[in-house]
């Protein structure tokens, strides 16, 4: 990964390494407190909802990543972040579950705001572009094959709300790693058009770019049948292999384990076979991961978590590469907003629709919708190709051919 070769790359995803370990931990176990204090799977399954209905209020923010410096907003949104965490403290019984999905609605909108990826953008040439983005995956995926089991083990020994303050720390260690990076940021947005028109930037720059569209459309289409998958899953551990809801954990460190594997071929896949190409693959191979999960047998279900795991860097990685190299520094954050509401739009019709059909439709059918969605994105993608458009050179560019 020639990205990590950039000691502010290196910076900046030793931070996000420390601080998405705690998140993770703490959001992942979020559906199985939820399930424990109520005993059902859609409740565990609307921690999930309040984890992206906020994205549907994307375009704001990406408004607001485009007005301001990225790294300054980055510290303070975290460190509201951490604050926010700590009223799981609170939480007794099932009477404060308001307090969950309060919180996971508060890391939704944490979780919406495109600042990350922005800052990217004026810190490294395009040619790391793909090698940053399977970088930024194989760290978040990496984490997540310990912060589930340590997520798990602190909430049972010691409660959610212990888990909580843990979590609030990592949040702040990251925050120490930003402080240390120096970067020459694009010139912020500048005010005076319209404040509509503004907003809807992001949307009207997707648009006329036909190969960004079609990864946004395929992203989008996958999202409204993937998001079953969050209550589904719970439904598969309960019914299908007879563990208890903790077991989740033991998924999604599995599935990170997977998409570690995935990070470090996605920046290659993307670089070899383009962004379109390498995209297809990636939804590919999560059709056939979820499809070891229609027959209740544990070594299946633990092959399909590896593989479905391993696939989504590749199509995430070659969207967000696309996104990086195809759209100018100071239309970032609207961009990648646009991209984040369109798939969260459809993610969260999905979740509901799957909280609702939780022990009506049996859960192998939910899978099966997943898998042919799959499929006919990864179709969908290379059919009719696009033709690729033209890099807009960011600050780091500048400075690279000026030295």
């Amino acid at each position: 990964m020639t990205a990590l070769r950039n000691p502010l790359c290196r910076r900046l995803l030793a931070g996000d390494a420390v601080s998405s370990f705690g998140s993770s931990a703490l959001y992942l176990s979020l559906g199985i407190w939820a399930k424990d204090l109520t005993g059902s799977d859609s409740a565990a399954g609307l921690v999930f909802l309040c984890l992206a209905l906020p994205g549907l209020f994307s375009p704001l923010y990406g408004h607001a990543v485009d007005r301001v410096r990225r790294k300054p907003l980055l510290i303070a949104m975290n460190a509201v972040t951490a604050l926010l965490v700590l009223p799981l403290t609170l939480i007794d019984s099932g009477a404060e579950l308001w307090i969950l999905y309060a919180v996971a609605l508060a890391y939704g909108v944490a979780f919406s705001v495109p600042a990350y990826g922005a800052l990217l953008k004026d810190i490294l040439p395009s040619a790391e572009a793909a090698s940053a983005r399977a970088a930024l995956i194989t760290v978040r995926q990496g984490v997540r094959i310990a912060s589930p089991i340590v997520g798990a083990a602190v909430y049972q020994g010691y409660g959610g709300g212990t888990l909580a303050v843990v979590t609030a720390a990592t949040i702040v260690a990251g925050i120490a790693f930003l402080l240390t990076i120096k970067v020459v940021e694009s010139e912020p947005e500048p005010a005076g058009r319209p404040f509509l028109a503004a907003v809807t930037a992001g949307f009207r720059y997707l648009w006329s770019v036909p190969l960004l569209l079609r990864l946004t459309l395929a992203e989008t289409i996958f999202m409204a049948t993937a998001g079953l998958m969050d209550t589904a899953v719970f439904a598969a551990i309960d019914r299908g292999l007879g563990q208890p809801a903790a077991f989740f954990g033991v998924l999604t460190t599995v599935q990170g384990a997977g998409s570690v594997v995935g990070g470090a071929l996605a920046g290659l896949l993307v670089n070899r076979l383009g962004e379109a190409r390498g995209s297809s693959v990636g939804y590919a191979v999560f059709a056939v991961g979820a499809m070891a999960f229609l027959v209740p047998s544990l070594p299946l279900f633990l092959a399909g978590a590896m593989i479905y795991g391993l696939a989504i860097p590749l199509f995430s990685v070659a969207l967000g590469t696309a996104q990086h190299l195809y759209v100018p520094a100071r239309l970032q954050g609207r961009v990648g907003a646009a991209c984040g509401m369109l798939s969260n739009l459809t993610q969260s019709v999905s979740i509901t629709t799957g909280a609702a059909l939780a022990g009506v439709v049996d859960y192998r059918v939910m899978y099966g919708v997943i898998v042919v969605t799959g499929l006919a994105c990864a179709a969908f993608i290379v059919l009719r190709p696009a033709p690729t458009p033209d890099v807009t050179p960011s600050v780091a560019d500048a400075a690279l051919a000026a030295a």
